[in-house]
């Protein structure tokens, strides 16, 4: 009895498609050319049996043959062959489904094609088997986070700051100095010479010096002396109608208000030489060759120095009078750049924003076209 039932659920489904004539699905001679693939597409039933068969006309291999249940499910695959005859597919449910032919030679291939389907019953045997495209839409939402601005806090404080208040620039004799240069036949030297110390710059928190220039004068004997009162007197003439703070005629020439001194028309004169270290000051008082930066000679002079700014020189004297010895006043006077700071205390606010972060879905639609059978289209719309 048992044996009877399995060959009875073997044999039915076979007489069922007996009971159907084969139906034309398509009939064609395609060439599949060198190393390239052709595919044909029909729409089965469900319940369908595709009847498949194929030749090459000259006999040729082919590479591969594939029969796809769209969109990757492979009912069938043959591989260098020139034949197929009646190869039967049962189709389970509704679907398109692909027959690819793959040629790997170089040489083309004429390939005849032969696809019938034997419906299920007499109601599928109208069976549209064509296909179209139809585009699905499938919807994403990809969760993220986002900082969102909800306010701001707001800091009241007091800050102090050290600010530059005052700029000014003052002066400072350093030197003021009557230097006896005896005659070239006394019994004392001729030569002698004054050391000059320029002020150190000044780095304070609240106070800060640095030398910006420097100027001179040399004068021999009391016609210079006088000449220099005179220069005092005259300080608003001489600074062109600009007042001035300064006490000596010496720092309007540092600064540039002044650009010119009266100087005396008589008298001895003397050779002065401006010299950057003590080595070269022995070799000048010892008439020999030195080094110096600036030099000159008369009754009196001036002028203005920016180099050197700090440090020690010297000025060298030299009396050429053989027989008289001279009195010769040096004054050299700075000018100071001082910067003067305070702290001030100033109200600030410091306005600080506030986040939160919320959790948010971005919406994604991709769309994917998939080959659907005409009767699914159909059936789709009359639905809708």
């Amino acid at each position: 009895m048992k044996h009877l039932l399995t060959f009875l659920f073997c044999i039915i489904p076979f007489v069922c498609y007996c009971q159907q004539e084969p139906i034309d699905v398509a009939e064609l001679t395609i060439k599949v050319g060198g190393m390239s693939t052709e595919e044909l597409y029909y729409g089965f039933a469900e319940g369908d049996q595709i009847i498949f068969s194929f030749e090459e006309e000259n006999g040729k291999d082919i590479k591969e043959i594939e029969i796809l249940e769209i969109p990757s499910s492979s009912k069938f695959m043959d591989y260098k062959t020139s034949q197929i005859q009646d190869k039967r597919i049962n189709v389970y449910k509704k679907g398109v489904y692909s027959f690819r032919l793959y040629n790997s030679s170089v040489g083309g291939r004429i390939c005849k094609i032969k696809i019938h389907r034997i419906p299920k019953n007499q109601e599928l045997i109208n069976f549209n088997t064509d296909w179209k495209w139809e585009t699905i839409y499938d919807t994403i939402y990809t969760p993220y986070t986002e900082n969102c601005l909800i306010g701001f806090d707001t800091l009241h404080y007091k800050e102090t700051v050290k600010e530059l208040i005052k700029t000014e620039q003052v002066e400072d004799i350093i030197i003021d100095k009557t230097q006896r240069v005896h005659s070239f036949w006394n019994e004392n030297s001729c030569r002698t010479y004054l050391r000059v110390d320029l002020p150190s710059n000044t780095k304070q928190y609240y106070k800060e010096e640095k030398v910006i220039a420097w100027a001179y004068w040399i004068g021999v004997g009391e016609e210079s002396n006088k000449a220099y009162a005179r220069n005092v007197a005259a300080m608003g003439d001489l600074a062109s109608g600009v007042v001035s703070a300064f006490v000596t005629p010496l720092a309007g020439i540092a600064i540039g208000t002044i650009t010119q001194l009266l100087l005396p028309t008589s008298g001895e004169d003397v050779e002065y030489a401006f010299i950057s270290d003590y080595q070269n000051v022995q070799a000048f008082l010892s008439s020999q060759t030195y080094y110096q930066f600036d030099h000159g000679k008369g009754i009196a002079a001036y002028g203005k120095k920016t180099i050197p700014l700090q440090g020690t020189f010297y000025i060298g004297l030299y009396n050429d009078n053989q027989t008289t010895g001279i009195d010769v006043n040096v004054k050299i006077v700075v000018i100071k750049e001082v910067k003067t700071y305070e702290d001030i205390e100033y109200d600030r606010m410091k306005i600080t924003p506030k986040y939160t972060t919320l959790n948010k879905q971005k919406m994604e639609v991709k769309t994917t076209k998939i080959r659907v059978n005409v009767e699914y289209m159909f059936n789709k719309k009359k639905e809708d």
